[in-house]
């Protein structure tokens, strides 16, 4: 493989990319370009997760995603493991394309809904989000919006369904720490399927456009235990898909 034309591939497809979810709840409009993938590993006192995208159309990106969650701050709290699939499709890009708006459809744990049951099927729970991306002071911040709902199959009470509202929200700041973006980020569900909601702040160290580390504190709002500490990276792929890169790199 040709490491010089591995790298200018990665530089080319990550010069487009801001701040990604990681262990955050909140995402952005952006898809990956066509052909590239994202792999997330990310633990904490509350959450272990391991995210994996590929963006197989354009302007699509298909992910999985596998969540264990145990707390040992809690006395007798259930430890469980839930997996998510879904999709994302960048419907809307402003004509600076540092803003816009997207969508998700998923089966598994939603964005932001965190109740201390037991394993989660897939099939029990059905979400959707909207992230809306907005650039404040000539992308000094960036803010993102992501609205939703989803419907719990089998919630705790014993009802037949529950129904919830999920809310998130998340500001980057840059231009403060050189390489580093200063995260924000609240959220939770209201309605039937409750989760408390509880906020997150963090630092996200950029040193190069492939591999992103970031370390965040989580709490409730009310003042009860959240996510806590957590640390976490994400890796970029270059285009894999594309023809150019497998003709030049002779990947057969």
């Amino acid at each position: 493989m040709k490491i010089k034309s591995y790298m200018a591939i990665i530089l080319c497809v990550f010069s487009l990319i801001t701040l990604r979810s990681q262990q955050f709840n909140t995402d952005n409009y952006l898809t990956m370009p066509h052909g590239t993938g994202t792999f997330v590993i990310t633990t904490g006192q509350r959450n272990s997760t391991m995210v994996s995208s590929f963006a197989l159309v354009p302007k699509f990106e298909f992910f999985f995603q596998a969540n264990l969650f145990r707390d040992y701050r809690v006395e007798d709290y259930v430890q469980h493991f839930t997996t998510t699939v879904y999709a994302k499709h960048m419907f809307w890009v402003n004509k600076k394309n540092n803003g816009g708006a997207a969508a998700f459809l998923g089966l598994g744990q939603s964005p932001g809904y965190y109740a201390n049951t037991e394993y989660t099927q897939l099939r029990n729970n059905i979400w959707t989000a909207f992230p809306i991306t907005i650039p404040l002071f000539k992308n000094m911040i960036t803010w993102d919006i992501m609205p939703g709902a989803m419907v719990d199959f089998n919630p705790r009470d014993g009802d037949q369904t529950a129904w919830g509202f999920t809310w998130s929200t998340r500001m980057g700041i840059y231009k403060i720490i050189p390489k580093t973006a200063i995260v924000l980020e609240a959220y939770g569900t209201e309605g039937q399927a409750y989760s408390k909601p509880e906020y997150k702040v963090g630092l996200r160290w950029e040193p190069n456009d492939f591999i992103v580390p970031a370390i965040t504190y989580s709490s409730q709002l009310q003042g009860g235990y959240g996510a806590g500490f957590e640390i976490g990276v994400v890796i970029f792929s270059p285009q894999f898909l594309k023809k150019d890169f497998i003709k030049n790199n002779h990947i057969q």
